[in-house]
């Protein structure tokens, strides 16, 4: 049985940069490139260090939202599936430490 699965996620990252608005637009494209599908915004970013350089580092707090499709038995297995495909599109980029949670009753 075909499920949609609507999951948020969170975290944070580090990176450099040529100023907030550039570490603004990495984070998002990147998670644009992880799960196209997904809305990505970014709520925070502040400079890791005092002074001005051409390139800095950016503490950046970010949410990204979106559905996931899925074939599974139960709503349950659907749930575990689409944070499993999330885990994995996730896994070995700056993002994979994002905290996942499924928006509830969002299942089809």
């Amino acid at each position: 049985m075909q499920h949609l699965v609507a999951l948020r996620g969170a975290g944070r990252v580090e990176l450099a940069a040529y100023g907030l608005a550039d570490a603004e637009h990495q984070v998002e494209k990147e998670l644009r490139a992880l799960w196209p599908e997904a809305a990505a915004q970014v709520l925070d970013v502040a400079r890791s260090e005092g002074g001005s350089r051409i390139v800095e580092e950016f503490r950046i707090r970010y949410r990204v939202q979106g559905t996931v499709a899925v074939t599974a038995p139960t709503e349950d297995e659907a749930r575990k599936s689409a944070l499993r495909v999330l885990r994995e599109r996730f896994t070995g980029s700056r993002f994979e430490l994002v905290t996942w949670d499924v928006v509830p009753s969002a299942t089809a």
